[in-house]
């Protein structure tokens, strides 16, 4: 009785790994030319890869925030979850806020090089001063529109997408 779901591998001991185990090395990465270990790379466009930069965006951007009501684009025409979450909010603490002028409700504009977006704002104390966070997945103020193509993760292609440099300002 009840859902049935499928067997959880890794219960079983096995990971799909080539030792069948979990491997904080990586001999995959290592054949392949890469660091076998997890380490920190400092994002292409940082406060300290580029501080020239960092002076004009001296905001962090990171992108991709979830939305409980919604799994990536989907479900928006969801009547029922239109009216819980009716649009995107750019999250920011709310000293941050308060030092580019901006307060809870208000319309932020937030430019990258790349592009400039506008989104209704939510002030929270559960960023770190300093951070904005925008969520994927809507159309009009896409994340997409402020992120390069141009520098990518060395292993997985993956665009940088969760360490921005921003600057915010009211729309």
């Amino acid at each position: 009785e009840g859902t049935y779901y499928a067997e959880i591998k890794y219960r079983q001991g096995k990971y799909r790994t080539p030792s069948g185990k979990i491997e904080l090395y990586s001999e995959t990465l290592a054949e392949n030319g890469y660091d076998p270990i997890p380490r920190h790379i400092e994002p292409t466009r940082s406060p300290l890869s580029t501080p020239e930069l960092y002076k004009k965006y001296p905001v962090i951007l990171t992108t991709g925030a979830r939305i409980p009501e919604y799994t990536h684009s989907q479900f928006r025409q969801v009547s029922s979850m239109q009216k819980r979450a009716p649009e995107p909010l750019a999250e920011i603490h709310p000293d941050t806020a308060k030092k580019y002028g901006v307060s809870d409700g208000d319309m932020m504009s937030v430019e990258t090089v790349k592009g400039k977006v506008d989104f209704k704002t939510r002030t929270t104390e559960a960023l770190l001063p300093g951070v904005v966070s925008i969520p994927h997945g809507w159309a009009k103020a896409n994340a997409n529109l402020l992120t390069e193509l141009d520098h990518r993760d060395p292993v997985t292609g993956y665009t940088e997408m969760k360490a921005l440099l921003c600057r915010v300002g009211k729309a």
